[in-house]
């Protein structure tokens, strides 16, 4: 790797955890509530962050044949992504090159053969090619060949679909050597499993907030995950823009006095932390000990928020008993921690914003995370 392998974050927690390693620096980080609620604010967010750099879409896997699709307006557009017949995946704008029509009504995941606009049946491929024009004759000098649907930049890493809706999207570059971690955690072979979509009533930084902060897993979260981890154990370092996050288990303790290369075997690591990565600016991977949360956020306005829940397996469960087991740790992790926890603080923040009771929200030494998460969309909002 051309970074410190995750094992590094495991031996700095267990030495913290054995009192070797100093405690965590105090600090007063301020961020204006402002950056919360203010409609200026946040349309230069969505510009620069939304629209401009990658996003994560889905796992490959999500639509795993030919004609598989995607159809969203999480980014403010009218996007599908699908996959063709030679396998490919791409995504365009899912509007009709003739009158504007939309192509395909509902969002979410579906199945199709080609896209036939219900306005006039102009049809286009799979690959985006205009192949039908109803009439044709009646549109004097209508090359089909430039009137293909408008394809929106896409990639595929390590299993995850990136697409990035305005310029050029340099993939390589934004991950920034992440995929090597991705390859670790064997993120390629999973497979989707299941997901769930809600929209929350808070500023999508809010939230994130929460998955950037180790103060509030033994507190907030103390009837559901939070007595399986130490209190306020928690490391981040970053890789480029994005944030590796290293959160202690109860299990660290084993790893106390073991060197670093011992530390290395990837289901003894995923016992005794739990690693998740922020995927500058809006996505969170959770890697759990026997499956991976996929979390995105996509911002409405500045008080409202998709969030898009997607688990991962390392392979299709095959029996009943397998499928119950994903139901039900699934429903855990998706309903009972970050809908009724996360999604709920968030929730109760905004409208504490809204109250005026504070100028500013304030951050100290354990939601250092956090803070760097905030200097950051700072430094690209005046660079752009």
């Amino acid at each position: 790797m051309n970074h410190p392998h995750p094992a590094t974050m495991v031996q700095q927690l267990a030495r913290r955890f054995s009192g070797e390693a100093p405690a965590v620096t105090p600090c007063a980080y301020r961020v204006p509530v402002s950056h919360y609620t203010d409609p200026g604010r946040f349309a230069a967010e969505h510009r620069q962050l939304f629209l401009r750099k990658p996003q994560i879409l889905a796992h490959e896997s999500q639509i795993a044949e030919p004609g598989d699709a995607l159809v969203y307006d999480w980014l403010g557009l009218p996007l599908i992504t699908l996959r063709n017949r030679e396998g490919e995946i791409g995504t365009f704008m899912n509007v009709c090159r003739h009158r504007g029509m939309r192509l395909l009504q509902d969002e979410g995941q579906t199945c199709v053969r080609s896209l036939v606009c219900p306005y006039h049946q102009w049809t286009y491929g799979l690959d985006g090619t205009l192949r039908n024009v109803p009439r044709a004759e009646s549109f004097s000098e209508l090359d089909t060949s430039a009137n293909g649907l408008v394809p929106v930049a896409t990639a595929v890493r390590n299993g995850l679909i990136w697409v990035q809706a305005e310029g050029k999207m340099d993939i390589d570059t934004h991950l920034a050597g992440l995929g090597e971690d991705f390859d670790y955690f064997q993120l390629g072979d999973f497979k989707f499993c299941q997901q769930s979509i809600r929209t929350i009533p808070a500023n999508w930084k809010l939230i994130q907030d929460a998955f950037l902060d180790g103060y509030h897993v033994t507190r907030l979260h103390k009837n559901t995950v939070g007595p399986f981890f130490p209190d306020a154990l928690a490391e981040s370092e970053f890789i480029g823009d994005h944030l590796r996050n290293a959160v202690a288990r109860n299990e660290i303790e084993e790893a106390v006095g073991i060197a670093e290369p011992e530390l290395r075997k990837l289901s003894d690591l995923k016992r005794r932390v739990t690693l998740s990565y922020t995927t500058f600016p809006n996505a969170v991977l959770v890697f759990q000990p026997d499956y991976t949360s996929i979390i995105k956020l996509f911002p409405l306005n500045p008080g409202e928020t998709v969030f898009v829940h997607t688990m991962l397996t390392p392979q299709l469960p095959e029996s009943e008993e397998q499928r119950d087991h994903f139901r039900r740790s699934f429903k855990l992790i998706d309903e009972g921690v970050f809908a009724a926890e996360d999604a709920f603080v968030a929730a109760g923040a905004q409208r504490g914003l809204a109250s005026g009771a504070n100028e500013s929200l304030l951050f100290g030494g354990l939601e250092e995370a956090a803070v760097r998460f905030h200097q950051l969309i700072q430094r690209e909002l005046v660079a752009g």
